[in-house]
């Protein structure tokens, strides 16, 4: 039942989709943070955001109604970040953190269970999944640290949650994610407040075990397929 099912889910992506997510998850996680503030580069972050939001969507291609719902928290995460950027609204920037949250944890849940649970060989493409569905871990929790911020005012020490300044709390919530993600710990932003430090914890907790079966999975895949 489960071959079946994801032979049907792979036959309705896109040739190459982890491919495309992959790179514009680099682009958006790792390219944006080193060009500068300017009106252009403003627009370009977004379409690098846009990229990364298709590709999501494209590689969480379950079943119509899958495809729906990736869509809808796609497009509300869009709408009211733009919205709370256009219009000042400081209320709807933790209010798209929280649809960017929900859509990147949505994502990468469906790729890990194609991942882990799909009989299939071990290819480039599996592998350009499996690191997305890394990248994707850190970008979520990003978006948890933003929503955490606004509801628990205070929950970080070095950094300012200026909500005025959207681009760059992400910036440096995301940094504190991957920082955390890969148990580096620099020490230079901390969790303050008891939830904060339960979400730091997690998700280091969660990058150490993925890593573990992930490396463990691919192996006994790559075993199984030599023996036949």
């Amino acid at each position: 039942m489960i071959h079946d099912e994801t032979t049907e889910v792979a036959s309705e992506q896109p040739r190459h989709v982890y491919l495309y997510l992959l790179l514009s998850q680099v682009a958006y996680t790792v390219i944006y943070p080193f060009i500068g503030d300017a009106v252009r580069v403003a627009i370009l972050i977004e379409v690098f955001l846009v990229a990364a939001l298709v590709g999501g969507v494209l590689a969480s291609i379950t079943d119509r109604r899958g495809l729906l719902v990736t869509t809808a928290l796609a497009v509300l995460f869009l709408l009211t970040r733009w919205a709370g950027i256009l219009m000042n609204i400081d209320a709807l920037i933790p209010l798209s953190a929280m649809f960017a949250l929900v859509f990147f944890g949505y994502v990468a849940v469906v790729m890990i269970r194609h991942i882990f649970l799909a009989s299939q060989q071990v290819n480039a493409d599996l592998v350009y999944g499996a690191i997305s569905v890394y990248l994707l871990i850190g970008v979520t929790f990003g978006f948890a640290y933003v929503c955490l911020d606004a509801v628990v005012p205070g929950s970080f020490a070095g950094i300012e949650a200026d909500l005025g300044r959207p681009h760059e709390l992400v910036r440096d919530f995301n940094y504190f994610s991957f920082v955390t993600l890969t148990t580096l710990g620099y020490g230079d932003i901390t969790p303050q407040s008891y939830q904060a430090g339960v979400l730091a914890y997690l998700e280091a907790i969660i990058g150490q075990v993925y890593l573990t079966v992930l490396v463990a999975r691919l192996v006994g895949m790559h075993i199984a397929q030599k023996r036949f």
